[in-house]
């Protein structure tokens, strides 16, 4: 069994990685006209990396809901749970986060032009 520590120094490791695919992946979209679709990519993209759910359902331990979704989805699919564990955290996570980018959006925005001027 993994101590507390061993699982700081794992999501350390692994959010320096993803850090790194989301730098990759704003230089591919960054092309793209829409401010807002950049920002909804990112956001999921973002949910998707770092939404975090128990690694084991008896475990206090949190690991990312994306690969606790793919190992139980193609490992465990026997079982009945298949990829929902952590499949539906990271949908609910992308739904709020994103209501939440629409609302304060355009706040934001009026603030912005409001200084400009």
């Amino acid at each position: 069994m993994y101590s507390a520590e061993s699982y700081t120094w794992g999501w350390i490791a692994y959010s320096a990685g993803a850090l790194c695919l989301l730098g990759l992946f704003w230089l591919l979209i960054r092309k793209i006209a829409s401010r807002w679709i950049q920002h909804i990519l990112m956001i999921i993209l973002l949910a998707v990396f770092f939404t975090p759910v128990t690694a084991y359902p008896d475990n206090p331990y949190l690991a990312p809901a994306f690969f606790v979704s793919l190992y139980e989805g193609i490992l465990l699919s026997d079982r009945g749970m298949g990829f929902q564990r952590g499949l539906a955290p990271i949908l609910a996570v992308s739904f709020i986060s994103i209501i939440l980018y629409s609302l304060i959006s355009p706040i934001l925005g009026r603030r912005k032009k409001s200084r400009s001027h």
